[in-house]
């Protein structure tokens, strides 16, 4: 290996996420006892030999589980061992993110936008699948950006390879990337004349059939042992299989909304404390998202200019605006689940093509831009980013402490949920561990899988989700108590989200599951209750309380 100046800073932007990561290895914001839980319990099961979809309830694709679960045979079975394998993916992000960058910036300024990538990426806070998703989609990226530079073919194996694997992660956005690799590939030869259609027709037959029906038949094959409820939900993109909808007409207003009142807030603040004190109103005026606004847009405006004036040599000016039809197609074809949902979190699939495309119009911009200006940009940024680093790492290791640690054998690992939130579940799973044999089963409900994690023991039922949007039928619940009473259970675990006000969730054994509802009633008395406010609506990952019900003699 040559140590040429993009090498070295490659390492130094691997080292740099690394030392970023570092603090999590042992420490998670918030953890949720429902869709944490129903992570870690797959990347257990697959372990054992289980297979997503049909031998439990999973509602991505099917390569992440395996992935965990090589952490897990590693490393053993505790919450770090996940915590390490994310970390790792969070390094990768980086990675491609400073070697898509450096296609069209220098390794100096592409480094400092893998840095701040790296430090102020949207985080999917509910689930460890997704970043895997994010780190193919920037290898695809970085494909694609190669492509328009060197030409080579290999770039494109390459992305259509990862497209698969991204479609294994999550099948919509797969099938997206491969829809956008297509395109992509087909505007690019237009305007750089490698190659023509018809001498890539292999590449476009992967790309557009037999891809994408290699996706259909391994999701065929996991799926085709399960009646048609189960598989909608466990792949729930039909219909009303989601609670949550909203049409595009309004869902783009709603978005470019929000990002102009993040530059209102910002300038209020500042005018207000400039009422309060000059040299307050400077400090608040230098950290505010208004002056990175000001740097962002400032610079995307006279890159605009660059754009169309003829101050560009050709050759630099075409690959410009190829790697910015390569970030707007990205963009838009990752928007596909908030254009329908208008969910925020599901913009983050969107969120690093946004990213790239601001550093890439300031690497435009100090083409022509005076070097004093230049350099107080760059200070700025680098101060932000070496304070935002520090303040990080700070944060989370003084929430290192007795009230925020999972002391179970398969926890060992701190989070940042409220006290009552950690004592409770320690509580609740000290006397499962303490209480059922090895081979005993109890059945935790409506939506609590990490109990069946935390505590080694195997769900009774393949569903583990219980709430109104799931839409259970008869049929299902009748099933579900047959392998109640098969496996003999003697306990439940019947979180405070039973009730909840939530959109999608509802009432227990009124909206949803009646006959479950009555079996517990009929077989099962409640014998303690452990934490939370039950007048209160019970929370995400907050205000969790636990009733724990046995079985009548």
């Amino acid at each position: 290996m040559k140590f040429t100046p993009k090498v070295i800073f490659l390492l130094l932007t691997i080292l740099t996420a690394g030392i970023f990561v570092w603090p999590e290895l042992n420490f998670q914001d918030l953890l949720s006892q429902g869709d944490h839980g129903r992570d870690l319990y797959a990347f257990d099961a697959v372990t054992h030999g289980k297979l997503p979809y049909k031998d439990f309830w999973w509602v991505y694709g099917p390569l992440m589980p395996y992935y965990y679960g090589l952490f897990f045979k590693i490393f053993g079975v505790h919450m770090t061992s996940v915590f390490l394998g994310r970390a790792l993916l969070v390094i990768a992000c980086s990675a491609f993110f400073y070697l898509s960058a450096t296609c069209i910036m220098s390794p100096g300024l592409a480094y400092l936008a893998a840095a701040w990538f790296t430090e102020t990426r949207q985080e999917f806070f509910f689930t460890y699948n997704h970043i895997g998703g994010i780190t193919a989609e920037l290898i695809i990226l970085w494909c694609l950006l190669s492509y328009i530079l060197k030409g080579s073919m290999r770039y494109l194996w390459i992305a259509i390879i990862t497209g698969f694997i991204l479609g294994l992660i999550k099948i919509n956005f797969g099938l997206a990337a491969l829809a956008g690799i297509g395109l992509a590939t087909f505007c690019i030869d237009g305007f750089k004349k490698y190659s023509s259609f018809g001498q890539k027709k292999k590449f476009y037959w992967l790309t557009a059939l037999f891809i994408p029906l290699g996706l259909g038949i391994i999701y065929w094959v996991l799926l085709k042992d399960l009646p048609l409820y189960a598989i909608r939900q466990c792949m729930p993109y039909f219909g009303d299989d989601q609670p949550y909808h909203a049409s595009p007409l309004l869902v783009v207003p709603y978005y470019l909304t929000q990002h102009w009142l993040t530059l209102v807030h910002s300038a209020m603040s500042v005018d207000i404390a400039l009422h309060k004190s000059l040299l307050i109103g400077l400090c608040v005026l230098i950290a505010s998202n208004m002056t990175i606004s000001v740097i962002l847009h400032g610079c995307t405006l006279f890159g605009l200019y660059l754009l169309l004036s003829n101050k560009l040599e050709k050759t630099y000016r075409q690959n410009i605006l190829l790697t910015l039809g390569v970030l707007g197609l990205s963009f838009v074809l990752y928007f596909n689940e908030f254009l329908v949902s208008g969910i925020w979190y599901r913009t983050y699939w969107s969120m690093p093509f946004l990213d790239l495309f601001h550093f890439v119009m300031i690497s435009l911009a100090f083409k022509f831009t005076p070097k004093f200006l230049r350099i107080l940009i760059l200070i700025f940024l680098w101060g932000l980013a070496i304070l935002g680093v520090v303040a990080h790492i700070g944060s989370i290791e003084s929430q290192k402490n007795p009230g925020h640690y999972l002391n179970m054998e398969r926890g060992g690992v701190y989070v940042n949920n409220e006290p009552q939130w950690t004592d409770t579940v320690n509580t609740v799973s000290h006397f499962l561990n303490t209480t059922l044999k090895k081979d005993d089963y109890f059945f935790a409900l409506p939506y609590d899988c990490l109990y069946y994690y935390l505590s080694g023991h195997e769900s009774p039922t393949r569903q583990l989700i219980y709430f109104d949007h799931i839409k259970i039928p008869r049929s299902q619940e009748i099933e579900v108590i047959k392998e109640l009473e098969t496996k003999k259970i003697s306990y439940v675990i019947m979180s405070n989200r039973f009730i909840s006000n939530e959109p999608g969730l509802g009432v227990f054994g009124k909206t949803y599951c009646p006959l479950i509802a009555q079996y517990i009633h009929d077989n099962f008395s409640p014998i303690a209750r452990q934490g939370g406010d039950w007048t209160q609506p019970p929370g995400w990952a907050n205000n969790h309380g636990v009733m724990i019900f046995k079985r009548k003699p």
